[in-house]
């Protein structure tokens, strides 16, 4: 019996999400209690950045006369923009001075370096998702449960986002479109097919939406996700890879519904797959995420991983006891795969993934 790999692809089940501070600080809600997706459940404080600033290198002076031109001690308070060190008189200060770039402290004055950390900031962690708050972890954070649709994706960028779900195309196969983004797209998160050209992210930071679902994503336009505002989740990967039409179908019956987006992707040891959670309108359902490991067997639907049929969806109609032929010429355990496109295939186990 085969155990694959499996991808939540459901439109109602229960998940539960830890929401962890950064570091030790005070929790805000109790067991029990209901928080929606803004809502403050834990606070902390994060100490300051140490800068370090070259007075030498700043004024152009040598190290061995830099102490008199210091105008800061260790232990002095300093506001942005204040005199740190500069030449004696007024017009020394204005044309050569060294400035502070932040407000903190002083805390080391040495070889023509002043070192400045920067006053502790407070860190407030938002529930993100809306539902129970199902166990507190004192001073660390909560365990949040909800019940809801879970579309779990393959890659993601920009963190996390809430808004309604716009659906901009009407099949899975198209793209998104520049023209498709427009004002009422303000504050949501957009669906389409695939991403093929960097003119669809430039229109929708400037629509301001507030993150994007496509199936997939030329790999040329990574560079450019590191500099939106908001998130962007890929459901198949890399590549010109249309959304699949189980995916596709769950999201087009939830438009107009509030989605919670996390597009934080994460490997080795502490693996995080990006998801998407659609909270349910009313009550709960006791079905668990993940509940029990589910074999390869005949009727079960599966997702290719690997080319020639990265991203296609089909139906396991039948699974040979003897390791088959493929196309490299290697022989492997295999299962045969009614594709959603009519095409009955063999792929090896090891490339299939289930969805639940």
């Amino acid at each position: 019996m085969y155990y694959p790999v499996s991808s939540q692809i459901t439109d109602k089940t229960t998940v539960r999400r830890e929401r962890l501070l950064p570091a030790s600080g005070q929790v805000l809600v109790s067991p029990g209690e209901m928080v929606g997706p803004a809502d403050v459940v834990a606070r902390c404080q994060l100490p300051g950045e140490v800068r370090v600033l070259d007075v030498c290198r700043t004024l152009g002076i040598p190290r061995a006369r830099v102490a008199k031109y210091m105008r800061k001690s260790v232990g002095d308070t300093v506001q942005v923009n204040d005199l740190l060190a500069s030449p004696k008189g007024p017009l020394g200060q204005i044309r050569k001075g060294c400035r502070s770039p932040v407000e903190g402290q002083v805390i080391e004055v040495r070889d023509g370096l002043i070192l400045i950390e920067s006053v502790a900031t407070t860190f407030e962690l938002r529930a993100h998702i809306r539902g129970e708050v199902a166990n507190v972890m004192p001073n660390r954070g909560v365990v949040i449960s909800l019940s809801g649709a879970l579309i779990q994706g393959m890659w993601g960028s920009g963190g996390e986002a809430e808004g309604v779900l716009k659906m901009l195309v009407d099949n899975p196969q198209k793209p998104l479109r520049t023209r498709a983004i427009d004002v009422s797209c303000h504050g949501t998160i957009v669906v389409g097919g695939k991403i093929l050209d960097e003119a669809v992210l430039e229109q929708a930071v400037e629509a301001r939406v507030r993150g994007i679902i496509v199936g997939g994503m030329d790999a040329g336009l990574c560079q450019n996700l590191d500099s939106l505002p908001f998130p962007v989740l890929l459901t198949e990967g890399f590549g010109t890879l249309s959304m699949s039409q189980p995916v596709f179908a769950l999201l087009q019956s939830n438009m107009g519904r509030e989605a919670l987006l996390s597009a934080d992707t994460r490997t080795r040891r502490d693996a995080r797959r990006p998801e998407v959670l659609i909270p349910l309108r009313n009550g709960h359902d006791e079905s668990e995420e993940g509940a029990g490991i589910m074999p390869m067997t005949v009727g079960i639907q599966v997702r290719a991983l690997r080319a020639p049929y990265l991203g296609s969806v089909g139906t396991v109609v039948d699974l040979p006891v003897q390791p088959q032929r493929i196309e490299s010429g290697a022989r492997l355990p295999v299962a045969v795969v009614d594709l959603d496109d009519g095409k009955q295939v063999s792929i090896p186990l090891a490339n299939l993934e289930l969805i639940r």
